[in-house]
């Protein structure tokens, strides 16, 4: 699926969660498979409370959607890529505000 984003707050809100590397990988990641917290924390070697931080960011930016499943030990929080295309539109001249595409 594609986004399209022209507004000026939010190609702000999505250059802000794009702006951390740890964030871009994460997204890398769930774009091959959804992952869980504690998947992306062993994976990326950073500790559970810093990947929820990040996932919390992208998910304000509406990159990623949540889903929750049921695990050994309690509810995994499952994280799954949204959009795997993001194009920012600079023309002023664009007469939508965010357009939605599969594709």
């Amino acid at each position: 699926m594609e986004l399209t984003v022209s507004d000026p707050e939010d190609i702000l809100k999505i250059s802000r969660a794009l702006s951390v590397i740890s964030r871009i990988n994460i997204l890398k990641l769930v774009a091959e498979n959804e992952m869980s917290i504690t998947e992306l924390s062993e994976v990326l070697h950073m500790t559970k409370a810093n990947i929820s931080m990040h996932i919390s960011e992208l998910e304000n930016a509406g990159l990623i959607e949540i889903s929750y499943k049921n695990g050994i030990k309690g509810i995994k929080k499952i994280i799954k890529l949204k959009y795997d295309k993001i194009i920012i539109n600079l023309n002023s001249s664009s007469s939508s505000k965010e357009t939605y595409k599969d594709g």
